[in-house]
This record gives structure tokens, C-alpha cells and sequence, in this order.
């Protein structure tokens, strides 16, 4: 029987971008993608909240290499909305849980979530697919986190680069 995991990555060197206060339309995401894009700044992991109050949070993670210039892009954004409040958190590590069958493999999520609480890691974003479970986690749980999911699924993580 397929146990949920097929594939562990990982990625040292992360940062979190969460921009809180956007107003609740489309156009200000696809803004903030744009710039990022036009800056040639890659961004991964991307969660938006639920609207609240009339404003949403967009949350992403990037290379720790690229936080120079998307510190210039959220300048410029913040300079044609000062409303927009950046919140950045470096040095965080992204954990990839894979498995093709995902989708039809019911408590995957729970498992994982529940062998990281077990450990006492904190995960600082997730963002997911079908087939894929994606953590933001603090750099210094790295090693307990693989450790713990390279034994829970059998499975060697494989370090890949943002």
C-alpha cells in the first residue's frame, strides 16, 4: 500500500514576503507578481488569505539571494500604496513532500502534520497541490524535520537549489 510520500526536497535559504493591508481585488496580487516578475525575481509558495475587513494578506517565499531586489520592488510598491505593509523573514528552509497518488491517498496532510508537531517544528507556511505538500520551515528545524520524514516514508530528501 502507498504510503502517501514518494519524494522529499528541500532548499536552504528562503525568505517569507507576507504584504498585508491589499485591497481585496485581483489587480493588486497580479501587481505585486508582475513587479516581482519584472524585477526578475522568482516567487515560489504563494497564499493569499480570505478577505477580512475589506483587505487580504499575500504571503510568498523566495531565494535569500533575491531579497536585495524584491526589497527594491516592495519599495516601489509601497511608495504608490503606503498601506501595503511588508513583513520579511529570512533564513528559513522549504520541505517538498511528493507523491503522484497524493490525491487519492486520504491523510497525508494529517500524518505529516501530525509526525512535525510530534517533533516540535513549526511550520511557517504551506502551500499545496494534488500531489504535492510544500512547508516553510525555520532553518534550524531543517535536520529534525528530514530526519523525521525520511523515516516516517523511507524516503532519502534531496536537496535542490530556489
Amino acid at each position: 500500500m502507498n504510503n502517501g510520500i514518494t519524494k522529499i526536497t528541500y532548499a536552504h535559504d528562503i525568505t517569507l514576503v507576507t504584504l498585508s493591508s491589499l485591497p481585496c481585488d485581483s489587480s493588486a496580487v497580479a501587481g505585486i507578481l508582475s513587479a516581482m516578475s519584472d524585477g526578475n525575481v522568482n516567487v515560489d509558495m504563494i497564499s493569499q488569505t480570505a478577505p477580512q475587513g475589506g483587505a487580504i494578506r499575500l504571503s510568498f517565499s523566495l531565494s535569500d539571494r533575491a531579497l536585495g531586489t524584491a526589497l527594491s520592488v516592495l519599495g516601489e510598491i509601497r511608495s504608490k500604496n503606503s498601506d501595503v505593509k511588508p513583513e520579511i523573514l529570512p533564513g528559513n528552509c522549504k520541505v517538498a513532500l511528493y507523491d503522484e497518488n497524493m490525491v487519492n491517498t486520504p491523510g497525508v496532510a494529517a500524518k505529516v502534520f501530525t509526525l512535525l508537531a510530534d517533533a516540535g517544528i513549526q511550520v511557517i507556511l504551506v502551500t499545496t497541490s494534488e500531489v504535492d505538500i510544500s512547508l516553510l520551515i525555520s532553518a534550524h528545524s531543517l535536520s529534525d524535520a528530514l530526519a523525521v520524514m525520511g523515516e516516517a516514508y523511507g524516503v532519502d530528501p534531496i536537496q535542490t537549489e530556489f
